[in-house]
């Protein structure tokens, strides 16, 4: 995200989820197509989840969804 700040917004869901109870939380970046791998590593460690998705356009489908750790 270079020297200029970038705000990005992430929500934060329950996956599997029953009834609306429990689930794992899971971070969520939309529309994350100028979004490098460098930067979503970095934005999942300050996330601090066990996941983080990132869904951007995709070439071949509707959309494409990457998900990164805070480690990788």
């Amino acid at each position: 995200m270079d020297s200029s700040k970038k705000i990005v917004k992430v929500q934060i869901l329950n996956a599997f989820a029953e009834n609306g109870k429990g689930g794992n939380p899971a971070g969520v970046v939309l529309n994350a197509n100028d979004l490098s791998n460098k930067d979503k590593l970095e934005i999942s460690k300050k996330v601090g989840l066990s996941e983080t998705a990132f869904v951007s356009k995709s070439k071949t489908e509707d959309f494409k969804l990457d998900f990164f750790t805070p480690n990788k």
